[in-house]
């Protein structure tokens, strides 16, 4: 681990540090003044210090309110999370004890997480927390990172490829896609050919109702292209569907066991390499430490062990 340098960090006044994370925030000196408690002629001070400290004039006026440098962009990442660190240090730990906490927890979730995590979670928490709330908000990864810093959830599961440097991610498992049908379908057999698959009609999932889907692209590398009959923008009715129709779907592994639990349905591998995705936690690093929190992590670990 590389040494601080004592004599350099001597002559920096660290509450500087706070009024630029605020300023920031708020692109405004009146609103990040309002926001840490400081006078507007205080914040301004402060700015002009910050800009003499790292020799960038940090945050310029433009006809839209002021917008950051990219030096400003930078130190940003490195000393929001530093801010974190500090504050989670400087914090006294409460207690936490499952059996008699009342805790509430807010969960942003994908309804593919949903269904996969949250039966098993709730069967853990009725004998080890029985008096714990969950609140689930459907999140996607577009919107998850705000709601994080916005302190809008506690904890986000699914499938997170970006994050700032003041978020924890810890993944839980690799997903993969498999092809599932109704039982007794009358053209699928084992092992499913690419002409089969081709030759029928299929239902694809679109969270984001983009009618083109992974396994589209794919395919197309090949010159080949699937009939989407029906295009649905998530995962909740899947299932249903396919037990009634002769639809074929390529859903997530561990997804498509669910349905097989509550539908008539079969799952065989796809007849062409499809890449995957991650399923990850993904929380502000603030709560890193917070008792509460490390305990709820834990739960769905345990829950993507087994699931492994």
């Amino acid at each position: 681990m590389n040494d601080i340098h004592h004599m350099n960090m001597a002559g920096v006044d660290l509450n500087l540090l706070v009024v630029f994370d605020a300023l920031m925030q708020e692109r405004n000196v009146t609103r990040a003044a309002m926001r840490i408690g400081l006078s507007q002629p205080a914040t301004s001070s402060a700015l002009a210090r910050l800009r003499h400290l790292f020799d960038d004039p940090l945050l310029v006026k433009t006809p839209s309110g002021m917008q950051p440098t990219p030096k400003a962009l930078q130190l940003s990442e490195v000393l929001r999370s530093a801010l974190w660190q500090i504050q989670s240090a400087m914090t006294e730990p409460e207690r936490f004890i499952p059996k008699t906490s009342e805790r509430v927890f807010r969960l942003g979730m994908s309804d593919y997480a949903e269904m996969v995590f949250l039966p098993k979670l709730m069967q853990q928490l009725s004998h080890q927390a029985p008096h714990l709330q969950l609140q689930v908000r459907a999140t996607d990864r577009q919107e998850v990172l705000t709601l994080l810093d916005e302190d809008r959830i506690d904890l986000a599961i699914g499938f997170h490829p970006q994050q700032a440097a003041w978020h924890q991610k810890q993944e839980l498992f690799k997903e993969r896609f498999v092809c599932v049908c109704r039982q007794n379908h009358p053209s699928v057999r084992s092992p499913l050919t690419l002409e089969t698959y081709l030759a029928a009609s299929h239902l694809l999932v679109s969270l984001r109702e983009d009618p083109i889907g992974r396994i589209d692209r794919s395919l197309a590398e090949q010159n080949l292209q699937r009939h989407i009959a029906l295009s649905i923008p998530h995962f909740l009715l899947t299932g249903f569907i396919l037990a009634q129709t002769d639809l074929l779907a390529a859903l997530p592994e561990r997804l498509a066991r669910v349905w097989m639990e509550l539908q008539p349905l079969q799952v065989l591998p796809l007849p062409m390499p499809v890449s995957g995705f991650a399923v990850s936690m993904l929380w502000h690093a603030k709560n890193q430490n917070e008792l509460g929190h490390t305990w709820l992590r834990s739960r769905f670990g345990q829950i993507a062990a087994v699931e492994t």
